[in-house]
């Protein structure tokens, strides 16, 4: 993070780069109809102009003037000609000796907004002169029209001087106010953005150290706000990481522990048989007992490292018929099977899925065996196919059903167990395999007529 982002791609010349263009765009907008507008005024000045030499003549005696002033007053309104109309009347009032012939007539009392603004771009993309001829109403007696006749390109160089001060000026304006807002915008927010990318790159290297942990600036705003809540989370994490590393260390020991006591359970295991046979009937009594309480802390040891080190089940899916493997499951449970035992395969000879045969046989000998163990008499497996086309495969008993307690903490680890000298391990274990299929382990009821799970399994995708 030490890296400072490329001058073009950094946030803070994206903000003035665009405050730039948008300023020049909103110039742009109201350049459109002041060139229009300057136009108009202008061609209303020189017939003001006009109308003014016009009435300088009729002061003079006679109305009558010599041919240098009568080119005087032309020249100061930069016409050819003048022409008045009076109701019918109408009179050329001043005049050179032959006019030019005009190219345009503009008529300034029926000229709309949208001709103007076509009217000024025309003539300040002209390249050659025209003459032009104004018609309006004189700006000093609205009962008078007065016809001008005057060159464009005077008209054309005015207008281009225009434009060009209003685009220095537009530029002028876009660089002060970008550079501004450039300047505010770093310090309310690039800054700010700086630092929390630069405290998470910190964090990311060494997450338990706690002088990589943010200290809020105490702003109010958003960005305070993303302080406070990546402080707290940095905090949390932390203990995460700590209770992690924590965690590995008791899974290192209990593995340790796991073998010495596997080994100690062997041998009295062995002991509990060589006591089966005894020929004293209190101790051949005892014997079952022992034996069953070995097998207990067996699979309380062998519950117990699977779940501290298996995260994510590594799977290897193939094709299989789901009754296959149901009939591989119930011989897996005869052993806890009597002669009132009964197990019922309904699923379809032809009924398949996809998925880990190992890990699915291992999670339905699970539920089997909790069910045989709360007193279940009767199990009964189905297979089925939702809408999306994954199927479901339904393990259905008549036991007693659940405690409270154990639906209330059910998938949750040393708690959801529905036994005595439970763990609550093999219902957790069993919901990890199906979620890494891609499924679901659900609780579908249970009540005094008996319980049933359903494992989803996602639909078989055809190669």
């Amino acid at each position: 993070m030490d890296e400072k982002p490329h001058i073009g791609l950094s946030l803070s010349a994206r903000l003035l780069l665009l405050t730039a263009i948008f300023i020049l765009l909103a110039e742009a907008f109201i350049y459109v109809p002041s060139i229009a507008r300057y136009r108009k005024v202008y061609l209303k000045e020189h017939m003001e102009t006009a109308h003014l030499a016009a009435l300088a003549l009729e002061a003079a005696p006679d109305q009558m003037v010599d041919e240098e002033l009568e080119n005087r007053l032309l020249k100061h309104a930069e016409a050819y000609g003048v022409v008045l109309v009076e109701g019918e009347k109408r009179m050329l009032v001043l005049s050179k000796d032959m006019p030019p012939k005009t190219n345009l007539t503009i008529d300034l009392s029926t000229e709309d907004w949208m001709p103007m603004v076509m009217g000024a771009f025309e003539t300040l993309f002209q390249q050659e002169n025209r003459v032009l001829r104004v018609v309006g109403p004189s700006p000093r007696d609205e009962n008078v029209r007065i016809e001008v006749i005057i060159d464009e390109a005077p008209l054309r160089m005015e207008m281009a001087d225009y434009s060009r001060r209003i685009l220095n000026l537009s530029l002028m304006i876009s660089l002060f106010t970008g550079v501004l807002i450039y300047v505010s915008l770093h310090w309310l927010l690039v800054r700010p953005i700086r630092r929390l990318a630069k405290n998470m790159a910190e964090f990311r290297e060494n997450p338990e150290e706690e002088s990589s942990t943010i200290v809020p600036s105490g702003r109010r705003d958003e960005l305070g706000q993303a302080e406070g809540e990546l402080q707290s989370m940095q905090g949390e994490l932390r203990k995460l990481l700590r209770q992690k590393d924590r965690l590995a260390s008791i899974g290192t020991a209990v593995a340790k522990i796991n073998h010495d006591l596997r080994n100690s359970l062997s041998k009295a295991m062995l002991m509990s048989d060589q006591l089966a046979g005894s020929e004293d009937k209190k101790v051949s009594q005892l014997a079952p007992q022992l034996s069953q309480t070995v097998d207990q802390a067996i699979d309380l040891c062998s519950q117990t490292m699977d779940y501290v080190s298996n995260s994510s089940p590594r799977l290897e899916k193939e094709l299989f018929y789901v009754g296959d493997l149901i009939e591989e499951v119930i011989s897996h449970i005869q052993d806890l099977c009597d002669e009132e035992s009964e197990t019922i395969n309904q699923v379809d000879a032809m009924a398949e899925a996809e998925g880990d045969l190992t890990q699915l046989r291992r999670v339905l000998v699970n539920l089997s065996r909790n069910a045989l163990q709360m007193g279940a008499s009767r199990l009964e497996y189905a297979c089925s196919t939702e809408e999306q086309g994954g199927c479901l495969i339904d393990v259905s008993d008549n036991g007693p059903g659940l405690p409270q307690k154990a639906q209330d903490n059910l998938f949750k680890p040393f708690e959801g167990s529905a036994r005595r000298g439970g763990t609550g391990l093999g219902l957790v274990i069993a919901r990890d395999i199906m979620r890494s299929h891609g499924g679901d382990l659900i609780l579908l009821e249970t009540g005094v007529t008996g319980t049933s799970f359903r494992l989803r399994l996602p639909r078989v995708e055809i190669a």
